[in-house]
């Protein structure tokens, strides 16, 4: 009889509030392992000086101590303890890598990296022109966490673009990775407008005409073209009704130019900003948008395209992380470098309404897991 695969799942630093991230671990630390011969552990950095929230601008750096000085010693105090036996070790987010280095001194248990997104390490390198300059610092930590990819024994990608980033990056992870896609859980059977407006909404989102965008205002985002395809739109006097819905911050310095901001002072009722979302709201705007618009420069997965399409909502997106290998054709792609296209693409989608649902079928979160365990076992025997 083989013998158990026993796991050592390393997660997230909570207190960078990385709800994907988070999601990736719970999903792999399911309790339904039975008759898996499979036990997973999991560990991540605890907030020791990261919970004093008085530290403001330091609270990074305090974040860093956490998680680079502080956990290793933890995780090595873990590894030397016989009586758990380790035969895998799986670094949920290669942002993490930095710990392999620690772990390959103390123990024999291979090592397992998850490749989430190279777009960090790539900016840093200087490969996206649209990209912030990243700072002197930045560089060197984006450096160490390249140089310590090496020290794995198997890389997982969770989309063809990564995994061709990596072996791109790292050439000697060519012969040793493969693609597993997160699943998407979204089903149309929990999705209820009857939330309003119990969540505080000022709109009802199964009367309401708008347009969704759900994501960060990070730069590859790319929500300034957002925002001017919405001006765009809203020229056109049957679309005076219409509302812009971001899941995310509120628009940004680097967002708003002179036409965005004026724009914003004269129309601001139809923006609309909503953070700390919950799932539930979240299915329901998904279901009632007239079209999720997504012109991301790039992405490692891109959830919010999968999951709006898995509840027959119209997609515009670009081909990047795993959208186009799962979409395939059920979306419709934009180049993001050109506001025109964005903008037509949203007219079309407009003009086309109501629309016929056209629900998705994707990879669930039971898929996704026992294609991860399929691969522990792989790695132990």
């Amino acid at each position: 009889m083989l013998s158990e695969t026993r796991v050592l799942l390393v997660t997230n630093y909570r207190e960078d509030y990385q709800y994907s991230m988070l999601k990736f671990g719970e999903i792999l630390v399911n309790k339904n392992n039975a008759g898996q011969n499979l036990n997973i552990q999991e560990i991540y950095p605890s907030a020791v000086l990261g919970k004093w929230k008085f530290l403001g601008k330091f609270s990074k750096w305090s974040g860093y101590i956490d998680k680079f000085f502080f956990f290793p010693k933890r995780l090595i105090e873990y590894l030397n303890n016989e009586e758990r036996n380790i035969n895998l070790v799986h670094i949920a987010d290669h942002s993490n890598s930095p710990y392999l280095k620690s772990i390959k001194k103390v123990s024999k248990a291979k090592r397992l990296l998850t490749c989430h997104d190279l777009i960090a390490v790539r900016a840093s390198l200087g490969e996206f022109s649209s990209a912030p300059e990243t700072s002197s610092r930045g560089k060197k930590l984006q450096s160490w966490i390249l140089s310590s990819i090496t020290d794995a024994d198997f890389y997982a990608c969770d989309s063809n673009q990564t995994k061709e980033d990596l072996n791109r990056i790292a050439a000697y992870s060519n012969k040793n990775s493969k693609v597993i896609h997160l699943g998407t859980e979204f089903s149309s059977q929990n999705s209820d407008c009857s939330i309003y407006p119990k969540n505080g909404l000022s709109f009802d989102p199964s009367t309401t005409r708008f347009i969704l965008h759900v994501g960060s205002a990070a730069w590859y985002k790319n929500r300034k073209a957002v925002l001017r395809a919405f001006m765009n739109v809203k020229e056109h006097k049957k679309n005076r009704d219409l509302k812009l819905i971001l899941v995310g911050p509120s628009p940004q310095s680097h967002e708003i130019d002179f036409e965005i901001k004026k724009w914003i002072d004269s129309d601001a009722d139809n923006l609309i900003s909503l953070q700390n979302v919950s799932e539930h709201l979240l299915h329901s705007l998904y279901t009632h948008a007239e079209t999720l618009v997504f012109p991301s420069f790039i992405e490692g997965f891109g959830w919010p395209p999968l999951e709006a399409a898995s509840l027959g909502c119209p997609v515009i997106t670009t081909k990047t992380g795993a959208i186009h290998d799962l979409l395939g054709k059920h979306a419709k792609y934009v180049d993001p470098n050109c506001q025109e296209s964005i903008n037509i693409s949203i007219g079309e989608v407009l003009d086309n309404w109501p629309r016929k649902k056209h629900v998705v079928t994707l990879p669930s979160n039971q898929e996704f897991r026992e294609n991860y365990y399929s691969l522990y076992k792989n790695l132990h025997y």
